[in-house]
């Protein structure tokens, strides 16, 4: 009986997969038509993990930034964004001060300035801090 009720399910789980590619090609034949593109594709909703548009993560760019060089939230803030890292929030000081003031990386805090922790950046990066410029960024 177990062995019936699969062979339905996966049956009609076919059905419905099929049914649905049908309506989607469908939809794109209407949009064609009338000059609208809406994008209809089985692509998974939501959030997807990454970094957006940016070459590296917030995180590695503060870490390369502040790899053997002091400097203060606003500095740091100025420097990622030269460097053409878009932010998608309308107030980007929140989002470096989670990095600034995480448990990782470990940032050394002093007069209001901030350096990386030496034993916080990869051994490959560690070795000789240069300048961080766009294209690595």
């Amino acid at each position: 009986m177990s062995n019936d009720n699969l062979k339905n399910y996966l049956l009609l789980r076919d059905a419905l997969t099929q049914e649905k590619a049908e309506l989607e090609a469908r939809l794109k034949e209407i949009d064609t038509a009338l000059g609208i593109d809406y994008g209809y594709s089985a692509r998974p909703r939501g959030r997807t993990p990454g970094h957006g548009n940016n070459a590296i993560s917030l995180k590695r760019a503060v870490m390369r930034l502040t790899n053997g060089r002091a400097l203060t939230k606003r500095q740091i803030l100025d420097e990622v964004e030269l460097l053409g890292y878009k932010f998608k929030t309308t107030n980007p000081l929140n989002s470096l001060s989670v990095i600034l003031y995480g448990k990782v990386p470990k940032f050394n805090r002093e007069n209001g300035a901030f350096i990386l922790a030496p034993s916080q950046m990869p051994p490959e990066e560690t070795s000789s801090p240069t300048a961080v410029t766009a294209a690595t960024v």
